[in-house]
């Protein structure tokens, strides 16, 4: 198992730092490692529902210490997590007020229903991808289909839980795009080595390459999930990030429901997500949805 941007390019930028070199550590995100400042109001609301009531949001001074808008997200979250507060554990799947949150955000996103009761928030995006892989790989016979460039998580994991590589290209020429030939010629190549193909992974935007793919682009992802019955995990982690004026974030969920019937009756239970959600600061920031 590798896993390069915590791994062997760390060690030398750090040997080359004992040495006296000034680095700028890039490998990972981490904004705030190179002085990207937080945002102050996420901070605030997780001050407020981390401290002790009487020392936070019920303590004499606290309108002035605290914006009137903080004080208020703090009481509704602290209400919806309970009267323990922070510390004690939740649900395995989050706290239900949050997912509600969350599931509104996809409805009004994509213009499709969604269930509170079929978001998982989870500490992060790694976890909640190690969460799916670690449910759909049983065996070493087992392959997951992953972009060429990718963010080495994914190879990393298959590694470390003993499955497959499946690698699937994408065209630098055409805008690091994924064509259907190629997902057929790499799902062939697979099963002929007797694989069984579990899942393929897609990331939109792209990392490392920032595509943003388009609907058809996607189109042609889903409906080819949908015909080999292969789970689609659709990592939207930096749906925000979106720069040029050209480009629309479309989700795997809105295109998978809308291409056609049979895709959308397919897909119903195959589309797993993982999203940041920057409107939660509190719990984990991630929700996996199975649509």
């Amino acid at each position: 198992m590798q896993y390069a941007v915590r791994g062997q390019v760390v060690m030398k930028a750090d040997a080359m730092a004992a040495e006296g070199r000034e680095i700028l550590y890039t490998n990972i995100g981490n904004p705030q490692a190179v002085e990207q400042p937080p945002i102050t109001y996420y901070r605030q609301v997780m001050a407020l529902c981390d401290l002790p009531a009487q020392c936070g949001v019920d303590h004499p001074n606290v309108h002035e210490l605290f914006p009137k808008d903080v004080i208020e997200r703090a009481n509704a979250m602290r209400a919806a997590i309970g009267k323990a507060g922070t510390g004690a554990y939740t649900h395995s799947q989050g706290v239900l007020e949050f997912r509600k949150h969350v599931a509104k955000y996809i409805e009004e996103r994509d213009g499709h229903k969604s269930y509170a009761g079929n978001i998982f928030l989870t500490n992060g995006a790694s976890t909640a991808i190690e969460l799916v892989l670690t449910t759909l790989i049983s065996c070493d016979m087992d392959g997951v289909m992953i972009p060429i460039p990718q963010y080495p998580i994914y190879s990393a994991l298959i590694a470390k839980l003993g499955g497959r590589q499946v690698p699937y290209f994408l065209d630098e020429g055409n805008n690091w795009a994924v064509s259907l030939e190629e997902l057929e010629k790499r799902l062939g190549d697979a099963q002929e080595e007797q694989l069984t193909v579990k899942a393929l992974a897609l990331i939109n935007p792209g990392n490392p390459t920032g595509q943003v793919y388009t609907q058809e682009d996607l189109a042609v992802i889903c409906e080819f999930c949908s015909k080999h019955g292969i789970v689609l995990l659709a990592d939207e982690v930096y749906q925000r990030n979106i720069y040029a004026d050209n480009k629309q974030f479309l989700s795997a969920k809105k295109v998978g429901l809308e291409v056609s019937q049979e895709c959308a009756n397919n897909l119903q239970v195959r589309i797993l997500r993982t999203c940041c959600w920057s409107a939660l600061p509190l719990l984990c920031g991630t929700a996996m949805k199975q649509s």
